[in-house]
């Protein structure tokens, strides 16, 4: 027997405030069904749970805010992640098994192949309305707190969806008088496409018009540590040419950092954040004393 909307709508806030208890810093419902205008078969919730009727996605915020502020930018690859949005779907999943009878996992959201996740958890947390695109690599901006992670949970229970954001976090009204006056913004003069970055973009009458993010480049410098980075010095390896070189690969830092990143999955998120380190979104949370 399924919920009327009364039931619905409470299961709906006691599963939220569930995530927030567990770690989330945000919670939003997107309907199964919404994934499949945007991405191909084999990519839909429905693909990893048959009958999937509601995604419920967590957010957090990861580092401190503190970390943001710290001049050594190393602290940003070993410190400040405990994958709370994580917990937090799996708490979910398994109450809503538990206590509600429903099937439920969490949504499978790190690449086993190249840089395509099997399920996109931007865009979850697009269609459940915990943020918009931005011209920052395409990262979600969350209009409260700027930069969150994403996990979620794939349910066949009936939740309340949330609505789609109206307004486009990205850009900010700071944003937008520097482009009008400089032709760009923080994140475009920080890592500018045009002198070997990132990112470019165009912005009309206060709305992005057009954007540009180089995403072989950007990984290149984001992402040197963990299975990508280990790939790399797989590849030093592989082309050293006598024994005397291919151990100095194999006794090196860089190769020790990779090892140790995989084992313990600390190093392997992301070790640029400059674009975000300027984005004026959130900013204002990390003022502290």
């Amino acid at each position: 027997m399924g919920l009327d909307d009364e039931q619905a709508a409470v299961a709906t806030d006691a599963i939220k405030q569930l995530a927030l208890d567990s770690g989330a810093t945000v919670v939003g419902i997107a309907a199964a069904g919404a994934f499949n205008e945007y991405v191909p078969e084999g990519h839909r919730p429905t693909d990893f749970l048959p009958g999937a009727q509601s995604v419920v996605v967590a957010g957090s915020l990861g580092p401190s805010n503190a970390a943001w502020q710290s001049p050594n930018r190393r602290l940003m690859e070993i410190t400040g992640y405990d994958f709370r949005e994580n917990v937090a779907s799996l708490v979910v999943a398994e109450h809503i098994e538990t206590a509600h009878g429903y099937q439920a996992i969490q949504a499978p959201a790190l690449p086993t192949s190249g840089q395509h996740p099997p399920m996109s958890m931007m865009l979850a947390a697009v269609l459940s309305g915990l943020g918009t695109r931005s011209i920052a690599a395409n990262i979600i901006l969350n209009p409260t707190y700027g930069l969150l992670y994403y996990a979620a949970a794939i349910t066949t229970m009936p939740l309340v969806p949330d609505h789609q954001l109206e307004d486009n976090v990205c850009p900010a009204r700071s944003c937008v008088k520097m482009y009008e006056m400089e032709g760009k913004t923080p994140c475009m003069a920080v890592c500018p496409a045009d002198e070997g970055g990132c990112i470019d973009a165009t912005i009309e009458g206060g709305e992005i018009s057009s954007s540009y993010f180089n995403r072989e480049r950007c990984s290149t410098r984001a992402m040197n540590f963990g299975i990508r980075g280990h790939i790399k010095q797989v590849e030093l390896l592989t082309a050293a040419d006598d024994i005397e070189e291919a151990k100095a690969v194999l006794h090196s830092d860089d190769f020790r950092r990779n090892l140790a990143a995989i084992g313990r999955y600390k190093e392997s998120v992301a070790q640029c954040f400059e674009c975000m380190r300027v984005c004026p979104v959130g900013r204002y949370r990390r003022n502290l004393k």
